[in-house]
């Protein structure tokens, strides 16, 4: 039942539940306002590569002390970044202070939440200051591949691989955002999790730290939807919810399969219980 559900939420068409546009120009305007945002990060991303790295090079030579720099730069970066698309109206946040100064207090902790848009990772980024995450490997012949390569996870290698250089960045005291769903998520609900997550979170034996990312349709940021499109009636809203921690501790009894799909159904009814809420 649940995948029947899944599959009928991938396969929606993404203008189904969206209303008419009913002032062009303003939409016009919203969507001019939403590519400036996308062409001030890729400068800013090119002047980070051709400027900031080189500079933070000649510093910092150590390379686990360079990515660790490199994240708390980056979040920092991506904080003004957040703000910025709230001044210009493109897009609002909303996060508790207790809820931030959660994020901002966290160690060696696996960070997942849901997948509604393009932008999640970025507001997490911002929210964690010495956060490591995986990337597509399609990110590494994209405009941020400067940025990817330096300082980021990839999941172009074998699983083990992959593993232990997530395992090897929790242990350095370090977070790691992954999106179990593994892509971004349907208009409508959540995609099957996959458990590489939960494997990664047993063998570091690190506490997991669901979010639940909420807020409205954020048409023309979700997966197959155009760039030069937006929400018709709205700015981008995105709201910020700490769930409970899940320690993984609970599952060491078990064989690692078996833990690995208990501890993805356990995260998965975590951000699930939340999401039918809202």
């Amino acid at each position: 039942m649940e995948k029947e559900q899944t599959e009928k939420n991938a396969s929606q068409n993404p203008s189904d539940d969206l209303p008419r546009i009913k002032n062009y120009p303003l939409y016009f305007w919203r969507v001019f306002r939403k590519l400036f945002v996308v062409a001030f990060f890729g400068i800013g991303t090119l002047l980070i590569v051709i400027v900031v790295f080189p500079i933070m090079r000649l510093v910092i030579r150590d390379n686990k002390k360079f990515r660790k720099g490199g994240h708390h730069f980056i979040s920092g970066v991506l904080e003004f970044y957040i703000h910025l698309m709230s001044w210009i109206r493109i897009c609002e946040f909303k996060i508790s202070k207790e809820d931030l100064q959660t994020l901002r207090n966290l160690k060696s902790t696996v960070i997942i939440a849901n997948h509604p848009s393009l932008l999640d990772v970025i507001y997490i980024l911002a929210f964690v200051r010495d956060t490591d995450c995986i990337v597509k490997a399609a990110l590494q012949k994209s405009w941020v591949a400067g940025i990817v390569k330096a300082l980021y996870i990839s999941n172009n290698v074998d699983f083990k691989i992959m593993e232990d250089e997530c395992v090897e960045a929790l242990n350095a005291g370090g977070n790691l955002i992954i999106f179990p769903e593994g892509t971004r998520s349907p208009a409508n609900g959540m995609n099957q999790f996959k458990k590489g997550a939960a494997r990664i979170a047993l063998a570091a034996n690190a506490v997991v730290q669901p979010i639940f990312i909420g807020g409205n349709r954020k048409y023309g940021l979700g997966k197959g939807e155009p760039m030069w499109k937006a929400n018709p009636l709205e700015r981008y809203k995105y709201y910020f919810t700490v769930l409970e921690k899940i320690q993984t501790e609970k599952f060491s009894s078990l064989s690692e399969t078996l833990a690995a799909k208990h501890l993805t159904e356990e995260m998965r009814a975590s951000l699930e219980t939340y999401f039918k809420k809202n």
